[in-house]
């Protein structure tokens, strides 16, 4: 990014502090946007049922939006962070209780309020990480006013510790439960101690970093069913390729790592041109319609400026971002060409805004992926955005020329000019 294109921007209160670190812990519960699962579902049954209410949802809430990771009661899936009651909950981070929100002048003009049965009732618990942030909500809606006595909010509360150990199981787990591959924390771990041998007796060590081109288009084309479908099946090829002593874990959503051990940067790249391959050989029916995914893959190999298991998969992760600069469905291998860290993504979660109109109109969005040289965001929509905005991200001092390189209807990717 050149001086001429960023420029820094003051902020870095506390309170842009406290959000920035919340939103990592939101990062690396790795549950945004994951599919429904029976323990969050049957807790949501529990309390709709035992507090007889019309709605029950355990939200997580990013930067622009509460997202429903279970909903039992309500239509959308997402809600504007703007809009939702929950933020307060986020922001205090305390239980609230309104008896009537019609007679409460903080929402009574909420567009969750005003509409036709709307909610009239809301009681929220804060989903606290050990570190004391909040993550997200469990809360009990209704289309009544109704008293809510101590007896209930201790029981809401109860279902509150369960939903956050329900969390602490899932983040201590090493295999994710929809494609079977490893999890990031085993990936790291059985990574560290390859890394570790591999440096001891000068071993061959390869990784394979890749993602799947675009996905975040068939979410929203086809919906959440459709893409797990995708993923299940991509895990399903990458394990008919790998041998028993490779390791295959899933980082991300759509992001995946092998780490190839007695394998050279040459065996590291047939594997991943091969894969490639059997991946863009994949076909899916949706909706009538016949769906193909491709991939991105960068090919890193261990060698004595390597140190660690954390760079060797940061240079993976740089030869795939090139990959997808120049043009996708295709692999790139560090050490070759004009790859540098500079390629490389981090996974994020960071409030971000894209400002146009010389600043006269922003939008919310929530930053995923961000490098030297470009960033991935999400949004509620992306049909208002131009293809050229500033991008700024207070709590990092950003602000940033973008230039959009490709959009789905709710995922914008773009590269710093």
């Amino acid at each position: 990014m050149s001086v001429s294109s960023a420029r820094t921007v003051e902020g870095g209160n506390s309170d842009q502090r406290w959000e920035a670190h919340r939103l990592e812990a939101v990062a690396a519960l790795d549950i945004l946007d994951t599919s429904p699962e029976k323990p969050f579902d049957r807790i949501a049954r529990l309390v709709k049922a035992a507090l007889d209410v019309d709605t029950a949802l355990i939200s997580f809430i990013d930067a622009h939006r509460q997202w429903h990771k279970a909903n039992v009661g309500m239509d959308d899936q997402q809600i504007p962070l703007q809009e939702t009651l929950c933020r307060h909950v986020v922001k205090y981070g305390g239980p609230l209780i309104v008896q009537d929100a019609r007679q409460d002048p903080r929402f009574a003009k909420s567009r969750l309020v005003t509409a036709e049965h709307g909610l009239r009732f809301y009681a929220g618990i804060p989903l606290k990480t050990r570190d004391g942030f909040v993550v997200g909500t469990l809360c009990a809606i209704d289309r009544e006013p109704r008293q809510f006595p101590a007896r209930d909010l201790d029981l809401l509360q109860d279902f509150a510790d369960l939903v956050v150990d329900q969390l602490e199981l899932r983040e201590r787990a090493m295999t994710d439960e929809l494609t079977g591959a490893l999890s990031r924390r085993a990936l790291y771990d059985e990574g560290g101690r390859l890394a570790a041998l591999t440096s001891r007796h000068r071993h061959n060590l390869t990784a394979i970093a890749f993602d799947l081109d675009h996905f975040k288009s068939i979410n929203d084309n086809y919906g959440h069913a459709a893409g797990d479908e995708v993923l299940r099946r991509v895990a399903k090829t990458v394990k008919l390729l790998v041998r028993k002593s490779d390791i295959f874990a899933r980082v991300g959503g759509e992001e995946f790592t092998i780490l190839l051990p007695e394998t050279d940067r040459q065996g590291a790249a047939e594997a991943a041109e091969k894969l490639r391959k059997d991946i863009s050989a994949l076909r899916f029916e949706f909706d009538g319609t016949t769906v193909g995914v491709t991939a991105s893959l960068g090919v890193a190999a261990f060698d004595a400026s390597t140190g660690d298991i954390e760079t060797l998969l940061t240079r993976a992760d740089a030869a795939l971002y090139k990959a997808k600069n120049d043009g996708r469905n295709r692999y790139a291998v560090w050490g070759t060409g004009d790859i540098s860290v500079r390629s490389a993504r981090r996974r994020v979660l960071k409030a971000g805004k894209v400002s146009f109109n010389n600043g006269g109109s922003s939008i919310d969005c929530t930053v995923r992926t961000l490098g030297q040289e470009g960033a991935g965001m999400d949004l509620i929509s992306t049909a208002d955005v131009p293809d050229e905005f500033r991008l700024i991200i207070r709590s990092d001092g950003l602000d940033a020329s973008c230039r959009v390189t490709s959009r789905t209807r709710t995922h914008i990717e773009v590269e710093f000019r």
